[in-house]
């Protein structure tokens, strides 16, 4: 697709972790121009100073410039280009404020009250610019008695109830897996927000101020959970993997060191396809797994089963076997090199070679959806190319300051020197700046003095 559907549309992103910034790599991927807004005084991009070996750095080396390395921030930030303001100081506001006047869209997942105390609250941006869409989707949300909660992914799993769902019922939830899905949610859904307000704007030619909270955002993929609670007047109890209406249902040990296998058995006719597969087939007549009310109430003793059958092979192997019974069924992939290599992410171009500067050339994810075609003639999806053509690296901190402010809003040459004496631009964070912040830095830095 030549034309991506947000060709032309400008974004300023002020955002942290994977809320905001996701959202903003969807916004990139579909075409348009994604500014992320840092400062030096404050980043979310890993420690200044890490140790070596440390996760989360290509080949483990954070290297001279640990903030332009770090995995996390590069996985999330593609396809947008990085501008470094102090938006405490005068000049960086102003500098701001020139951005929002040619811009389309502001968001940010800061917390509720933050740009109020910047002087850029939503009423005051679109002042400047009145048919601006401005998202902020702090936590909770812009009303009520939690809006000033602060509020990270296991916080806000923890509101929804969704915590309480997750793990194992022989286990309690100290042994939950770490999990940010309602980060997740929230960009995408602030994503289709901004997509409905661009779309409304078009038509009216009005902007939009949207109000989203990242716990509600997610509260509706729980829905069948508040009906259940409804109807019985209890909550629902933790599952692990099992499944009411499925089983078997879950992951089996497989042939090798942590092999695994995932496998769904969703009637009786799979069931009974299943067992020839294993070479099984008395199960079948096995009075204990005759039927899903069985199998559900001998769970354990048909996992102990197929387990066994398991063990004994090769997990692709095993999935090949039950796919070509049309039985849901997959081995069980690493976040790495069994991803890479996956056949059919590879046909599918998936995974894209990105050259960084500072972390040299990796496979990094591609957009979330495969193809937007539109042709003058009707080709299949084999020939739809995959969107974007292109996939820009996250930016190095402070990487576009000069083509930002120079060339698109014709700062010169001695302005930005004084913006960058005065910290208000740079490329190199100020000491304290990933400790959350320099002034919270430099407040505890004098309670510790003065408590020694």
């Amino acid at each position: 697709m030549k034309t991506p559907p947000l060709k032309g549309i400008r974004a300023l992103e002020l955002a942290e972790i994977w809320a905001g910034p996701f959202c903003g790599v969807l916004l990139g991927d579909m075409g348009a121009e994604v500014i992320k807004v840092e400062a030096l005084q404050r980043m979310a991009r890993g420690p200044i100073r890490p140790g070596p070996n440390t996760p989360g750095y290509p080949d483990y080396d954070p290297g001279e410039r640990p903030w332009n390395r770090q995995g996390n921030f590069n996985a999330t930030n593609r396809n947008k280009l990085g501008i470094t303001l102090d938006l405490t100081s005068e000049q960086g506001t102003d500098a701001f404020k020139e951005l929002v006047a040619i811009s389309d869209i502001v968001f940010t997942n800061y917390a509720f009250g933050v740009m109020d105390r910047l002087g850029l609250g939503h009423e005051v941006l679109r002042q400047i610019k009145p048919d601006l869409i401005v998202l902020f989707t702090p936590g909770y949300g812009n009303t009520g008695p939690y809006r000033g909660h602060r509020s990270m992914g296991m916080a806000i799993d923890a509101m929804t109830g969704h915590s309480a769902l997750r793990g194992y019922p022989d286990l309690d939830l100290s042994h939950n897996s770490l999990v940010h899905h309602p980060d997740a949610v929230a960009a995408v859904t602030a994503t289709f927000a901004i997509n409905a307000a661009l779309y409304y704007r078009a038509r009216t030619g009005q902007g939009q101020f949207i109000d989203l909270s990242q716990a509600e955002a997610f509260m509706p993929h729980l829905g069948e959970t508040f009906l259940e609670n409804q109807m019985t007047g209890r909550p629902r109890e933790r599952r692990g993997n099992s499944h009411p209406h499925m089983s078997p249902h879950g992951c089996y040990p497989c042939l090798g060191e942590d092999e695994w296998v995932a496998i769904a058995v969703r009637s009786d006719d799979e069931w009974r396809s299943f067992c020839e597969i294993i070479e099984q087939p008395e199960l079948t007549a096995d009075q204990r797994f005759a039927t899903l009310d069985d199998r559900i109430a001998n769970r354990d003793t048909l996992d102990s089963i197929i387990s066994e059958w398991t063990a004994q092979h090769d997990r692709h192997d095993i999935a090949a076997q039950l796919q070509a019974q049309r039985i849901p069924s997959f081995a069980v992939l690493n976040c790495g090199p069994d991803t890479y290599d996956d056949p059919h992410l590879q046909a599918r171009q998936y995974f894209q070679l990105i050259d960084q500067p500072d972390t040299g050339i990796y496979p990094m994810s591609g957009p979330v959806w495969a193809t937007l075609s539109h042709t003058d003639r009707d080709t299949g999806l084999e020939d739809a190319p995959r969107l974007p053509d292109h996939h820009e690296p996250a930016p190095t901190l402070g990487q576009h300051n000069e083509y930002l402010l120079a060339d698109l809003l014709g700062y010169t040459a001695d302005t930005l020197k004084d913006m960058e004496q005065a910290s208000v631009i740079g490329t190199v964070p100020i000491e304290g700046a990933d400790m959350g912040g320099v002034r919270r830095f430099a407040r505890e830095q004098q309670s510790s003095a003065a408590a020694s």
